[in-house]
């Protein structure tokens, strides 16, 4: 539907306001896709079966619905394995999210949390050992989401915030730091409004904030015996998003719904970079910012049978960046001042999609479609051996 989740009612609107669980009850929901990591593989490189959701509805006089959703797909790479200066292999981490919501007053609340843990620990009891002493390497990561939402006005107004935290162990063979952290969160708010103009038309104006910040302090004397324990390298990489659009829901006819989403986004990112050279610090700063102005977004979902719909949609991102390297005086030879290298560059970033929903009973299948089937026929027709499907997700309504 063409990045369609901001401006449309949905299941899977969960994700960007905790409250609208409450609207999804007695769900089971699978996920499967391929999605490929650079040496941060399972099984040849890809997940398959990647997220598992149910959502359960308790109570009866002041009923809530609770959801539980664990994920097997890898984080990040870069966050925060490469600020942590970890190796390429991953730890073994461990995701889960948690939902809540009840009804408070007319008002609809809902909760979020995330956890993400993964550790490796050489065991110093053990026979292996590094130059004949323990190995006391220790990787450890820890992330925590907190996000609250609330939906007012019959469901028409929708708003959360969140909060994120992140730190980490990143020990050498010899129990000294190799990294550490300094301080890493991401702090979020969204909302969003549905307005009907009439019984066809509805507009969602929409908007957002995020703040974030990572940083962390390297070592480089960590193996020494002694005399160790002196930050070499603090790098620091923070920035905010803006983000506000109008969006419309357009529905002509029974089981036909259109929908268009036109907005900007603003993005700064700042990155900080002090090296111990010759017992003296010397800073970089280099400065990112994105201007997408404007964005615009299409989409249609259509009922072709009683058991199927057909969906396509279409993003189109004007984007506008602009590259700012700050550098010191001296910093490639004595004597030189200090100097900023500007960059700018523009880029119209287009994006389709296609995509069919099937429904038998109480079972919904929605497929995100490899545009080669389109052109080729099934795979056992063509004996072709492409992905037929980027993404399926699989819903269950218990009762």
């Amino acid at each position: 539907m063409g990045d369609a989740n901001m401006v449309i009612h949905d299941d899977n609107n969960i994700w960007l306001f905790p409250s609208t669980i409450y609207d999804y009850p007695e769900m089971a929901i699978g996920e499967f896709g391929e999605y490929y990591y650079y040496y941060y593989d399972k099984e040849n490189g890809s997940y398959l079966f990647t997220d598992v959701g149910v959502h359960y509805k308790f109570g009866e006089k002041k009923p809530f619905v609770m959801g539980l959703y664990f994920t097997t797909k890898q984080p990040n790479p870069e966050f925060p394995y490469d600020l942590a200066n970890f190796s390429y292999t991953p730890l073994d981490n461990h995701r889960i999210d948690l939902f809540y919501s009840r009804m408070l007053g007319d008002n609809k609340f809902g909760f979020h949390f995330e956890y993400l843990h993964g550790a490796r620990t050489h065991d110093v009891d053990s026979l292996y050992t590094y130059n004949g002493l323990p190995d006391l390497t220790e990787e450890k990561t820890d992330a925590y989401s907190f996000d609250f939402g609330l939906t007012m006005k019959d469901g028409k107004l929708d708003l959360a915030a969140g909060l994120a935290l992140l730190s980490w162990t990143n020990t050498g063979f010899n129990g000294h730091d190799r990294t550490e952290p300094d301080g890493n969160m991401m702090f979020h708010l969204r909302g969003r409004y549905f307005h009907e103009v009439d019984q066809k038309i509805t507009l969602v104006p929409h908007g957002g904030f995020e703040y974030w910040k990572l940083a962390g302090k390297e070592y480089d004397d960590w193996q020494l015996a002694e005399d160790f324990g002196v930050v070499t390298d603090q790098d620091e990489y923070k920035g905010i998003t803006f983000d506000a659009g109008l969006g419309l829901n357009y529905t002509p006819a029974a089981g036909i719904m259109a929908i268009g989403d036109f907005g900007i986004e603003f993005v700064n990112e700042t990155d900080t970079y002090e090296d111990l050279v010759d017992d003296e610090w010397e800073s970089r700063e280099y400065k990112y910012t994105w201007l997408t102005l404007p964005y615009f977004k299409i989409g249609i979902d259509a009922v072709v049978f009683d058991w199927m719909d057909l969906r396509m949609g279409a993003t189109s991102y004007w984007v506008n960046q602009k590259n700012e390297y700050d550098y010191p005086a001296d910093y490639y030879t004595d004597g030189d001042p200090a100097f900023t290298n500007e960059y700018k560059y523009s880029d119209v970033e287009n994006t389709v999609y296609i995509g069919a929903g099937f429904h038998w009973g109480n079972l919904f299948i929605d497929t995100h479609i490899n545009p080669e089937m389109i052109l080729n026929g099934f795979n056992f027709i063509s004996g072709r051996e492409e992905t037929m499907n980027y993404q399926v997700s699989l819903k269950y309504n218990m009762f």
